[in-house]
């Protein structure tokens, strides 16, 4: 689970022959990433990130969080090797209806994880890992990480910031800059209606790679039952009625 720089490769293979083996993810029919133009000069490795939260605001809570890491000299290879993390907590408080509906997990689920807290630096370290940290309307995904780690007593992240969302809107490709359009831009689409933040920071990653020319991989679904959250811990069965109050959980820095 912790072995945060051990690539997992996604390759190319004939369709209907998904499996997992060795350590190794195999995807059906994965298109290989050709460049459309010169070969832009990217960093040596790559961290695309996205976090789901309890809403909208400087005092809500990260409900989940998904990363992947790239080495970009693969970008000219078939095989695609990523190191990934997905993870989720309980933020501690219960989350606005509507953030509900966009992350999919209700209080009960959410009140019987463990807080971020307890992750904080190990995250931190995956998300430096990468030269250039990459993420969709990154402000607020960055926003809410750094909160995330200074409540934990980590240091805040300090390696370079690309927004896809501005870039989509610097190359003046009209049509709204939200994830879910510049997907259908792209070819791609999520798989369901719930956002969940590892195919979120998967899609991130493609408008990044699309942005700079290269052809985008398959969407997520091709790779998505592989992918499962790191940390899910069962909840007891929901009791009937009003939810009891919650307990308070401590962490480092919490």
């Amino acid at each position: 689970m912790w072995e945060w720089l051990e690539p997992r490769k996604i390759v190319q293979t004939s369709p209907h022959d998904d499996q997992v083996r060795e350590g190794v993810v195999i995807v059906s029919d994965t298109i290989t990433r050709i460049g459309r133009s010169p070969t832009p000069r990217f960093p040596e490795f790559v961290v695309a990130v996205d976090v789901e939260t309890t809403g909208l605001h400087s005092t809500d809570r990260i409900v989940s969080i998904g990363a992947i890491w790239l080495p970009t000299a693969c970008l000219s290879e078939p095989s695609f090797p990523i190191s990934y993390i997905h993870l989720i907590f309980d933020p501690g408080r219960t989350s606005h209806p509507k953030a509900e509906e966009v992350h999919g997990f209700d209080d009960w689920t959410l009140r019987h994880q463990e807080p971020f807290g307890l992750y904080a630096e190990r995250i931190r370290r995956f998300l430096q890992s990468g030269n250039l940290i990459i993420a969709h309307n990154a402000e607020f995904d960055i926003g809410f990480i750094n909160r995330e780690l200074a409540t934990a007593g980590q240091p805040t992240l300090d390696k370079p910031i690309c927004c896809t969302t501005e870039g989509y809107r610097a190359a003046d490709l009209g049509a709204s800059a939200s994830l879910k359009s510049v997907c259908a831009t792209m070819g791609l689409r999520r798989q369901g209606k719930v956002h969940g933040a590892l195919e979120d920071a998967w899609l991130a990653l493609m408008a990044y790679l699309w942005l700079h020319d290269y052809e985008h991989c398959k969407p997520f679904i091709a790779c998505g039952q592989h992918l499962e959250l790191f940390n899910l811990l069962p909840a007891p069965p929901r009791p009937e009625g009003a939810l009891p109050r919650r307990s308070r959980k401590h962490s480092a820095g919490e």
